[in-house]
């Protein structure tokens, strides 16, 4: 790969509500694209919002990120997407309006790469018809490697299609529990070493070339080439967590980062999981201070 790859992003932009603060923006493809453009890459999102307020927030950050907006479609039909986002015992629980703008996703703008390419995207836009069949026709693009964030939101995956999804795919990121459903295991455990077990079936099961599972702040490990395995442990958090929101997204963002500036794998699993640790110190899953990816991009060397 080189660095001017083309990076493609598919799914939904929303509106992360608590209960106690202001809406913020979110949604893991645009975390993703967030922090990939702050990173000095510039992607390309792939998504709709309605001709709302909401919507109109959005682009306006965007512009204002100076990403390119010119792919995200402004639906006069739906809302703009919202989840509400409960803490429970530590853990994020999320309620997510049904037929929102990004539930009608029609790709415009748009035209087949010419050559290699990535291309990311999750699972819970494809929830609706009209989103799942223009994800159906970007995954036919030819030379693509697809990066697949697996993210189960209840009641919104099905089984068969997440599987058909994840076949054959460049790179895969799931978490523990996201693994053992897609397994259909039904006797969990709770040992690395079985669940190292289990990813490496998976991953040859599957055809997927890398397959990253995350273990909150057990660190994370990869299933690459012949069922090898690099793992790395998190360091003790010492600062206070605020919500983990948009941890993976930030985690996924890394790995693209790094996949297109060709770090090692035990690099990429260190950094994503820097960066990932720092996003749980704030509330929200971005941030719009360029000096905190300033600090990364200099403690990382890229500047």
């Amino acid at each position: 790969m080189n660095e001017c790859l083309p990076i493609y992003i598919f799914g939904e932009v929303l509106f992360d509500c608590f209960a106690d603060s202001e809406p913020l923006l979110g949604g893991a493809p645009f975390n993703v694209a967030w922090h990939l453009q702050a990173f000095g890459v510039n992607p390309r999102l792939i998504s709709a919002v309605g001709d709302d307020d909401g919507g109109k927030q959005i682009l306006a950050k965007m512009q204002q990120w100076q990403m390119v907006t010119d792919s995200v479609a402004v639906d006069p039909l739906h809302d703009t997407g919202r989840v509400q986002i409960s803490i429970i015992e530590g853990e994020p629980s999320y309620e997510f309006v049904l037929d929102t703008a990004y539930d009608h996703i029609q790709p415009q703008n748009l035209s087949t790469p010419e050559g290699e390419h990535l291309f990311y995207h999750g699972s819970l836009a494809a929830r609706c018809s009209t989103s799942r069949d223009s994800l159906a026709q970007l995954r036919d693009w030819p030379a693509q490697k697809a990066f697949v964030d697996v993210n189960l939101r209840d009641p919104w995956w099905e089984l068969e299609w997440v599987l058909a999804e994840v076949h054959g795919a460049h790179c895969v990121k799931l978490n523990r529990q996201e693994l053992i459903c897609l397994s259909k295991t039904e006797q969990a455990q709770d040992d690395i070493e079985w669940l190292q077990a289990l990813a490496r079936n998976f991953r040859l099961e599957n055809n997927i070339a890398n397959l990253i599972v995350t273990l909150g702040a057990d660190g994370a490990f990869l299933v690459y080439e012949m069922g090898q395995i690099i793992s790395h442990e998190m360091p003790p958090q010492t600062t206070t967590v605020v919500d983990t929101v948009g941890a993976g997204d930030a985690f996924a963002s890394i790995v693209l980062l790094g996949m297109l500036h060709h770090w090692q794998w035990d690099t990429i699993l260190e950094r994503a999981q820097q960066f990932a640790g720092f996003i749980v110190t704030q509330q929200g899953a971005v941030s719009d201070n360029p000096a905190i990816y300033g600090d990364f991009k200099c403690l990382w060397g890229m500047i």
